[in-house]
């Protein structure tokens, strides 16, 4: 199996139908990611976060060119846009630069940190 079919397998789909059910049933820590096929950002984090990340991270994609829905519910200007959850609940819109590094770093600041309120 190719490492980019690899990585995809890891990604999730969710829209506005079930995003809410599927992310407050979902133990652990969930990253949603929010992009559209033609950018190519996405399209970079889409590929390279599956490894970059540790398996025990679940990972969501939210299409915004389809679920226009949650994209304003979120009130997302720049893509990709990234919101973690954990236990179920909304924790944080998260950031990174691009590299292996920042996300691990990035990511263990956020968890660390006290739980925001959804936008």
């Amino acid at each position: 199996m190719s490492r980019v079919l690899a990585a995809e397998q890891r990604w999730r789909p969710l829209d506005e139908f079930n995003f809410d059910a599927t992310l407050a049933v979902q133990p652990g820590e969930s990253l949603v990611m929010f992009g559209q096929p033609h950018c190519g950002a996405c399209r970079g984090w889409r590929t390279q976060l599956p490894h970059w990340l540790p398996a025990e991270i679940t990972l969501f994609y939210v299409d915004v060119a389809v679920a226009t829905a949650l994209a304003r519910r979120f009130e997302l200007f720049h893509l990709p846009a990234f919101v973690l959850y954990r236990a179920g609940a909304f924790h944080c819109r998260w950031h990174a630069a691009f590299s292996r590094d920042e996300v691990g770093r990035s990511l263990a600041t956020a968890l660390a940190a006290a739980a925001q309120e959804e936008p």
